[in-house]
C-alpha cells in the first residue's frame, strides 16, 4: 500500500517499521525503566531488560545510555536472507528470498502473499 500511493516516507515510525524486519540500534524503547514496573493499558507487564551497557546505571549512570534509537527496516521483498550463525559455527536460514523459511514460521508468508 505504501508503495502503491507513494507514501512510504509520510508512514508513522510505528506503522513503517511492520513492513519489513526491523532492527534497532542504541537504547530501547524502555532504557531507564530497568528497575521499575511498568504495564501496558490492558494489564500486561512491560519488561525492561538489563544488558551490558545499562548495566552501568547504578555505578556510572552516565555511560549507561546512549540516549538514541535508530531503526532499520529492510522491506521483506528487499532481502536475499537473514541467517543467523551460532556459536558453533554453524548456520541456518531465517527469511530467505523475502519469504520465511525457519522450521514453524511459515505461517509468517500469509500476509506476504495477499
Amino acid at each position: 500500500m505504501a508503495r502503491d500511493y507513494d507514501i512510504a516516507d509520510k508512514l508513522p515510525i510505528l506503522i513503517a517499521e511492520k513492513t519489513g524486519p526491523h532492527f534497532a540500534v542504541g537504547d530501547t524503547c524502555y532504557s531507564h525503566e530497568e528497575d521499575n514496573l511498568s504495564y501496558n493499558p490492558d494489564g500486561k507487564a512491560i519488561v525492561a531488560r538489563e544488558n551490558t551497557v545499562s548495566a552501568q546505571r547504578h555505578e556510572n549512570p552516565e555511560k549507561a545510555y546512549l540516549n538514541c534509537h535508530t531503526d532499520i527496516t529492510i522491506p521483506y521483498d528487499e532481502l536475499d536472507k537473514i541467517t543467523v550463525i551460532r556459536k558453533d559455527g554453524t548456520t541456518e536460514d531465517i527469511i530467505a528470498d523475502g519469504r520465511f523459511v525457519l522450521a514453524g514460521t511459515e505461517a509468517l508468508n500469509g500476509p506476504l502473499d495477499r
